[in-house]
């Protein structure tokens, strides 16, 4: 599954796990604490940044950080994912048996060429 599949998937993954919080008043499992409503929001700001296959647009390739984006569109979400973030990206897609390999970080570089 490539990654504009894979964010589309997984924000709506997000959406029903939201949604079960919020009636349970309970996190998911992997949460480190009972505050529902911080993971909510945690999920919410992590799936903001995935790409959706709905926003999908072509263009020309270039070598540049963007140009590592169209490659693999997951790279920004992944980068500033946490721990708890990525645990829960493979997760979810490994529940589900979609076959995924997450961008490497040494994709993600700044423009002064230093990996974050």
């Amino acid at each position: 599954m490539d990654d504009w599949h894979v964010g589309s998937f997984l924000k709506n993954i997000a959406l029903l796990e939201m949604r079960a919080m919020a009636r349970r008043a309970k996190p998911v499992e992997m949460w480190p604490s009972d505050d529902y409503v911080a993971c909510i929001a945690w999920l919410a700001d992590m799936c903001h940044n995935m790409p959706d296959v709905s926003l999908r647009r072509g263009g020309v390739r270039r070598i540049s950080f963007r140009g590592a984006r169209r490659e693999r569109p997951f790279l920004y979400a992944w980068s500033v994912a946490d721990p708890i973030g990525r645990e829960w990206i493979l997760d979810r897609l490994r529940r589900e048996g979609i076959a995924w390999k997450p961008p490497g970080d040494a994709l993600f570089r700044t423009r002064r060429g230093e990996v974050s």
